[in-house]
């Protein structure tokens, strides 16, 4: 079959035999974990954007802050048990709010604040804070400080001011008591016949003072607060760790919603369901890829195989293009040249690109003279000079030896990039150097979409590879990028796709050629 008729055997491979999906099953996964995935890679910038700022700031401000110690004092509630009578939780529970209210009351922090140097009613309700377990009647005050001595003095303090004022309360209402029953005594001896009412006014005095003597306070000092060894705020570490998985959290919805507002092609196989070029070889991002130069080396090796086997004796001029205006795609054109001189092929490798070149700082070369200083010379000067200026710029009178690779930059650039790329200096150049003896002529095309410059080049191309970054093509842009290969009257090879996970190539499905007819525009 002919190339171009592989061209299209190669849509239909994808259509029905190759390894991409119907486009209404892609739909249908849109949202499967393999997207997830993928969007995540894609915005691995922006998660570590938001994750490394956030972490560092927190950090920071962690060590920045001061510490802040907690000490705490323990009171216990051990109320006297009737055997008769069974205790009442909801008495026990109204008893410890009850406490709690009173030990932060105004009364029990200004008799505090009295004691502790420095603090007032203000300072200690902002450092006194009061927790009660129920299920086990205890009541913790807890001080905090800026220094762990007076975080422990704090809540020791406020714990027994508490427990003076109740006691000094309990002794007031004893002596209440006692004056108010030593009162009426008094009364009962000046009243003739109340014997029996002072006998039983002095029995009493006599329990009270007997309870007096044997009562024990029902609320005591279970533990002291002592200083604290460790800072309890802030802690660098666990606030760092917990604002990463925070900021991680935050940064890959993200990129999820990033994903989902403007999506991106998942991976090589929706790329070759919507634009119909099969993927010929998938490299990783640039940096994966330098530092895998070995596994890259070999699949523009395979990509090379793979131009040679498809290409017919008569085929010569490999136009390597993208979608957008890349680095990707020089470097694809400067290696494949490479490969393909590597493999005894004399090769000349073409910057046609006027407005975004690449090709003289991968092979670190002048940007002039180049292509289009020829061009401009050519429509200065006329046909007649076209040889000379070409044969003088790709040193084709010099027989290039075998395996020897040259190159040809785009030269400086021009205001008339339209005009010299549409006019007939660009067939005359190509068409001389089909007269020469390079076996091939890789050129770096300008990007297919955008401005017309890449189809202009197109024109002259025996056949066509395509670079295509997938984190930043949309799908929209796949299927124009179809169309317009579709238009084209070269023959697509395939794809080389950017950003994979990791290094794949193939060949695509042919069979055995015959002589194409020619590509050429009349």
């Amino acid at each position: 079959m002919t190339l171009d008729d592989g061209s299209r055997g190669s849509r239909a491979w994808v259509a029905t035999g190759g390894p991409a999906a119907p486009a209404g099953m892609h739909d249908e996964q849109g949202m499967d974990f393999a997207r997830y995935l993928a969007a995540i890679r894609r915005g691995a910038w922006l998660i570590a954007l938001i994750v490394i700022p956030l972490t560092g700031a927190v950090l920071a401000l962690s060590l920045a802050l001061p510490k802040t110690y907690k000490a705490s004092a323990t009171l216990v509630l051990d109320q006297p048990s009737d055997a008769l009578v069974a205790p009442s939780a909801d008495s026990e529970t109204r008893t410890l709010a009850t406490i709690r209210k009173l030990l932060m009351s105004r009364d029990v922090l200004v008799s505090a604040a009295e004691r502790l140097p420095g603090e007032t009613l203000d300072t200690l309700r902002d450092k006194v804070s009061v927790s009660v377990d129920s299920a086990a009647n205890l009541i913790t005050v807890t001080g905090s400080d800026e220094d762990p001595a007076g975080a422990a003095a704090i809540a020791n303090r406020v714990a027994a001011s508490f427990l003076d004022r109740r006691r000094a309360g309990d002794r007031r209402r004893e002596a209440q008591a006692r004056q108010e029953l030593e009162s009426a005594l008094a009364r009962a001896q000046d009243r003739r016949g109340a014997t029996d009412e002072v006998r039983a006014l002095r029995q009493r005095l006599s329990q009270l003072a007997v309870s007096q003597a044997s009562a024990a306070d029902e609320l005591q000092l279970a533990q002291a607060a002592l200083p604290p060894e460790r800072p309890d705020s802030p802690r660098p570490l666990q606030n760092t760790i917990f604002a990463f998985f925070a900021a991680l959290f935050l940064a890959v919805l993200a990129a999820l919603a990033r994903d989902f507002i403007a999506p991106r092609i998942r991976d090589e196989r929706q790329l070759a369901a919507l634009s119909g070029v099969s993927p010929l070889v998938v490299l990783p991002e640039r940096r994966s890829r330098r530092r895998h130069r070995g596994q890259a080396h070999e699949a523009l090796e395979a990509l090379a195989a793979s131009v040679k086997v498809q290409l017919h004796e008569s085929q010569r001029v490999i136009m390597v293009t993208s979608v957008d205006p890349d680095e990707d795609r020089s470097e694809i054109a400067v290696g494949l040249g490479r490969a393909l001189a590597g493999a005894g092929q004399a090769t000349l490798v073409v910057s046609a690109d006027l407005r975004h070149p690449g090709l003289h700082r991968e092979l670190g070369v002048p940007q002039a003279p180049g292509l289009g200083d020829v061009l401009a010379a050519i429509d200065r000067e006329g046909e007649a000079s076209a040889s000379r200026q070409v044969r003088a710029a790709t040193r084709a009178g010099e027989p290039p030896a075998r395996g020897e690779m040259r190159a040809l930059p785009s030269g400086d650039p021009s205001a008339r990039t339209t005009a010299l790329l549409a006019g007939d200096g660009l067939g005359l150049v190509f068409g001389e150097l089909e007269r020469s003896e390079y076996r091939y002529i890789v050129v770096e095309c300008p990007a297919l979409l955008g401005p017309i410059d890449g189809q202009l080049v197109a024109r002259w191309a025996d056949a066509i590879l395509v670079v295509c970054h997938v984190a930043r093509l949309r799908p929209a842009d796949a299927e124009e990028l179809g169309d317009v290969l579709a238009r084209l009257a070269a023959p697509v090879l395939g794809s080389v796709v950017v950003g994979g996970s990791r290094t794949r190539h193939s060949l695509p499905a042919w069979t055995p050629r015959r002589e194409p007819a020619s590509l050429r525009p009349g």
